[in-house]
C-alpha cells in the first residue's frame, strides 16, 4: 500500500502541482513567487512531488537531502524570496499532498490506515528535514552576503588615513 500511495502521488504530480501553484500564487504569504515565471514556480513544485518517492526511500542518504535542500535555501535567498515564504511554499506542498490523498484514496481496512499513518510519518519527517535544511542554507547565504557587504567597511578601516588631499 505504501508503494501504491507513492505511485499515486507520482502519477498525479501534475495535477497536485497545478493545485498548489494556483493556491500559492493567490496567497499573500507567498507573494514573492509571483515575481517568478509561472512555469518556473510550477516546475519547482512538480520537482518535489515527482521526486518524493526517491526522497522517502530508506535507501536515500540523509546527506543527499541535506545537500539538495541546503542548496535550495541558498538559491531562494539569491532570488530574494523571503525565508518565511520559502517555508510556506514547502508547507503548502505538504498540505496539498495530504488533502489529495484523503480525497482520492479510499482506506478500506485497518491495515490501509496503518500504512497511511506510516506514510504520513515519512512525509512529515521528509518535509521537516527539507524545511530545516532549506532554512539552514538560506541563513548561510544570508550570513555570507552580510559578511561580504561589510568587507569594504573593514578594509577602509584598516587602511589608515586617506591620502586624498583637499
Amino acid at each position: 500500500m505504501y508503494s501504491k500511495l507513492v505511485e499515486l502521488i507520482q502519477d498525479h504530480s501534475e495535477e497536485l502541482s497545478q493545485r498548489v501553484l494556483k493556491d500559492m500564487l493567490s496567497r499573500k504569504e507567498t507573494k514573492s513567487y509571483n515575481k517568478l515565471h509561472k512555469k518556473e514556480v510550477y516546475r519547482r513544485i512538480f520537482e518535489v512531488y515527482s521526486g518524493l518517492g526517491s526522497w522517502l526511500s530508506k535507501d536515500t542518504p540523509r546527506d543527499d537531502l541535506k545537500e539538495h535542500y541546503t542548496r535550495l535555501g541558498k538559491r531562494r535567498f539569491s532570488e530574494g524570496i523571503p525565508l518565511d515564504e520559502v517555508v510556506m511554499a514547502l508547507l503548502l506542498i505538504k498540505r496539498f499532498l495530504w488533502l489529495y490523498l484523503v480525497e482520492t484514496y479510499l482506506f478500506k481496512s485497518a491495515f490501509d490506515i496503518y500504512q497511511s499513518v506510516e506514510m504520513n510519518n515519512r512525509v512529515v519527517l521528509f518535509f521537516d528535514r527539507a524545511i530545516y535544511f532549506t532554512t539552514m542554507g538560506y541563513q548561510e547565504a544570508e550570513k555570507k552576503a552580510k559578511e561580504e557587504a561589510s568587507q569594504p567597511e573593514k578594509k577602509g578601516m584598516n587602511q589608515g588615513p586617506s591620502s586624498v588631499t583637499m
